[in-house]
């Protein structure tokens, strides 16, 4: 066994410009695709909620447009100020609103909903009553994003009817694993069915608590959901901006990568359970390029292993699923990539294996790298009171690894997390590269999240994504409409 230690990975911004850090890298240099022509110089935003949530986000939106300070702290790197979303600030992009893009709910609309709590239908109702408002101002020429901001009394409710769900550092990769059977539920949260029901209109939604932009973070006692302490107001109008310009069609940051490099694609494939807890799961593969643009298939069943109790497909449903998602990447980018990184939630069985070289050879793709990545209850400990350092890697023989990609930061001076972090084992199946080119690759892919600018992300992008598009995806019906892309997921 051997221990090392992976420096942070630099990210690229405008003008070529690099940092580790994604705040300061956006105020020095801009958004990667500063002075390009899809560049949202201006993001036209659609508003939906009840007059005092719809006037509350706009007001602090509109507040955000001149910064924000930072938090009083010595960890000055962790707790950077916001500097404004303006044309002259680091977006180069403001907000747009319209009358026309707004749609306020009457609060006896809400009141109606809520006079009967005990209804098995109250969040299909809720959100329906959203959804009908979001597709009223979508129009042409109108919104590129629409802000759904329901009013507390409403989340209270159809929070309360959902279970407590456990940290996504202890939650597994999937909702396939049987770690994650208790956590299942045949009722959909709010804000996973909301999302699921907005594909048919054809329009990103960025849903908004209260506390966002009220700055109280407290939620109703008689609320189940996880109550998470509320970020301070530049981190949260970090998040919210940067998610909008995402949506919007901008491209933040991307990956830093030698021009001498292949064009990689990069796959994380996974599983979900339906809603009805029944233990045939569907396939989906979330599928990156180095700016992170994802696009999201679907694929075919998939059936526990009698062994190992973890899903896996067929041969033939493994190749079809990723000849799909390299066939989406063509159309989507235009070109074809010269490598291929395939990141699973589960092992990789021979038939497997087989079906993903098959797909990569049917597309004349020479390069082909294939990991298992699960999360690890096997910890390292460090001298002192922080866990180990983000990007530490410990080398357990030729193919297999554990990596951190939460723990203490250098760049912050301390570990930003609540729980003790668990590390990630990669098995490497099939690769060209060592699993230390492998994992420092995946330790650069925990920086590509639209929704944190905070960088140490517990997961790469392929699988950060896995458990989100499986809660919403499993919302849809057979058959149902699924955008493509994954600015309709996050």
């Amino acid at each position: 066994m051997k221990i090392e230690f992976f420096d942070e990975p630099e990210l690229e911004f405008g003008s070529g410009g690099t940092h580790v850090d994604i705040r300061h890298g956006l105020m020095q240099h801009g958004p990667l695709d500063l002075g390009e022509a899809t560049a949202p110089n201006q993001i036209r935003v659609g508003l939906v909620g009840t007059s005092e949530s719809v006037d509350g986000i706009r007001s602090w939106l509109q507040s955000c447009e001149s910064g924000v300070g930072a938090k009083k702290s010595r960890l000055s790197n962790l707790f950077p100020l916001f500097p404004g979303f303006r044309s002259d600030t680091t977006f180069r992009s403001q907000l747009a609103f319209h009358d026309r893009w707004t749609s306020t709910l009457r609060q006896k609309e809400i009141d109606m909903l809520l006079k009967n709590q005990g209804s098995p239908t109250l969040i299909q109702d809720c959100v329906k009553l959203f959804v009908e408002n979001v597709a009223a101002v979508k129009e042409t020429a109108g919104p590129m994003v629409v802000i759904c901001a329901p009013p507390k009394d409403l989340l209270d409710a159809v929070d309360a009817k959902i279970a407590k769900k456990l940290d996504s550092q202890e939650q597994e990769l999937d909702e396939s694993s049987e770690a994650a059977e208790d956590d299942n539920t045949a009722i959909p949260a709010f804000h996973d069915l909301l999302k699921a029901e907005i594909m048919r209109v054809g329009v990103p939604i960025q849903m908004v608590r209260p506390s966002t932009y009220g700055g109280q973070g407290r939620r109703s006692k008689n609320s189940r959901a996880l109550s998470l302490p509320l970020q301070d107001e530049a981190t949260r109008a970090w998040n919210i901006h940067t998610a909008l310009y995402y949506k919007a069609g901008g491209a933040p940051w991307r990956l830093l990568r030698s021009p001498s490099e292949l064009t990689t694609c990069f796959v994380g494939i996974s599983f979900y359970r339906s809603l009805d807890g029944d233990l045939v799961m569907t396939s989906v593969a979330q599928v990156f390029n180095e700016r992170g643009e994802g696009i999201i298939v679907k694929g075919a069943q998939a059936q526990l292993d009698k062994n190992d109790r973890q899903p896996h497909l067929s041969r033939d449903d493994a190749k079809a699923l990723l000849k799909n998602a390299i066939a989406v990447y063509r159309k989507e980018h235009h070109t074809s990539p010269a490598r291929l990184v395939v990141h699973k939630t589960s092992r990789l069985t021979a038939g497997e294996v087989a079906g993903f070289e098959e797909a990569a050879e049917d597309h004349d793709i020479d390069s082909v790298e294939l990991i298992s990545v699960k999360r690890s209850f096997t910890r390292l400990f460090r001298e002192g009171t922080y866990p180990p350092l983000r990007g530490t890697f410990l080398k357990m023989q030729a193919d297999t690894g554990l990596l951190y990609l939460r723990g203490s930061v250098q760049f912050f001076q301390t570990y930003p997390g609540m729980y003790v972090p668990r590390p990630l084992e990669l098995s490497v199946t099939r690769s060209e590269a060592s699993i230390e080119q492998i994992a420092k690759e995946m330790l650069s892919l925990s920086k590509l999240n639209w929704n944190n600018t905070q960088f140490d992300g517990g997961e790469p992008i392929t699988l950060r994504a896995a458990r989100r598009v499986g809660d919403i995806l499993k919302c849809i019906p057979e058959g149902g409409s699924v955008q493509p892309s994954f600015r309709f997921f996050i």
